[in-house]
């Protein structure tokens, strides 16, 4: 190959993968930004339903922003009557991961027995009202179930 054939293509592979790179860079930031907007709009209106709910029951529950090990991130902390007030179990959560190449959204359940993943969602867009609600309330009642045993 000519030398200077060469050259070309290494400046264009460079030029290439800056590009590229700032691509990625302004899409993760866009997807951060989005799920911050859906966490305002749709998941802490839901979650502050489901807490009034458990509230009336008698229960203690709050919401964590960011406290995940995953960030950014929002859970619902139930706060059971008789289970010592503890961040870590009986909660249900949304996050951003970055397990692949490119961010998701992680909707996730954590009671003893261990946590379990309930939903991923490939842009925060996909995330409705509707959905978290009915995940909120079916994550409340496996929690229940779990801790009545």
């Amino acid at each position: 190959m000519k030398e200077q054939n060469r050259f070309r293509i290494e400046r264009m592979a460079a030029r290439y993968a800056t590009r590229q790179k700032e691509k990625s860079e302004a899409d993760g930031a866009r997807f951060l930004r989005e799920f911050d907007e859906a966490r305002e709009r749709v998941i802490r209106p839901a979650m502050l339903d489901v807490q009034r709910e458990l509230e009336r029951a008698g229960h203690s529950p709050w919401i964590a922003v960011d406290e995940a090990a995953e960030k950014p991130s929002m859970e619902l902390c139930l706060g059971l009557s008789g289970v010592p007030k503890t961040r870590g179990t009986n909660l249900v959560g949304f996050c951003v991961i970055h397990w692949r190449d490119f961010p998701e959204v992680l909707a996730y359940l954590v009671v003893a027995p261990p946590p379990m993943d309930l939903l991923r969602f490939a842009a925060p867009k996909e995330i409705t009202h509707e959905y978290v609600e009915q995940m909120l309330v079916d994550a409340v009642e496996h929690i229940f179930a779990c801790r009545s045993i």
